[in-house]
C-alpha cells in the first residue's frame, strides 16, 4: 500500500493514498488529522491489532462520513454515501462510478493498514504544533 504525507498550512497534515486505497487518505483527512483525534488512532490501532492477533472476530467504527470495519484479516473503509442507508447500493449507477467507487471503498491487509496508521499518527505528533 502506497502513501504519502504532506503538512498544509491551512489543511493541517493530509494523507494522499494510492490506487485503490484512496479511501483510507480521504478518511484520515477527514476526521483524524489533528493532534487532538491520537486517543481515538490509538483505539482503532488497538483494535486492529486485536483483531489481526485473533482476540477479537471484527470491529466497527463510524464517524460522521466513514464506516470501518475490521475483519478476516482485512481492514474496509466505506463512505457513508455508499451504504444501503442511502439507496445507492442498488441505485444501477453507471460503470464510470466505480472510479468514484474506489476514491470511498477500499480495503486492505490489517498489516498493512496497521503500518500505516502508526505512520500517520506520528506524522501528525511531528507536524503539530
Amino acid at each position: 500500500m502506497d502513501y504519502q504525507f504532506n503538512q498544509d498550512y491551512i489543511l493541517g497534515c493530509q494523507a494522499t493514498f494510492a490506487m485503490p486505497h484512496e479511501a483510507f487518505g480521504h478518511w484520515l483527512n477527514a476526521g483524524l488529522n489533528q493532534p487532538q483525534h491520537d486517543a481515538e488512532l490509538s483505539q482503532i490501532i488497538s483494535q486492529a491489532e486485536s483483531v489481526l492477533a485473533g482476540a477479537r472476530m471484527n470491529w466497527e467504527h463510524t464517524s460522521d462520513e466513514y464506516q470501518l470495519t475490521l475483519e478476516d484479516g482485512s481492514a474496509r473503509i466505506r463512505h457513508q454515501s455508499l451504504a444501503d442507508d442511502y439507496g445507492l447500493a442498488d441505485a444501477g449507477l453507471e460503470k464510470d462510478f466505480d472510479f468514484y467507487d474506489e476514491e470511498a471503498d477500499s480495503h486492505c491487509g490489517l498489516e498493512d493498514f496497521i503500518d500505516a496508521l502508526q505512520d500517520w499518527q506520528s506524522f501528525v505528533r511531528e507536524n503539530s504544533g
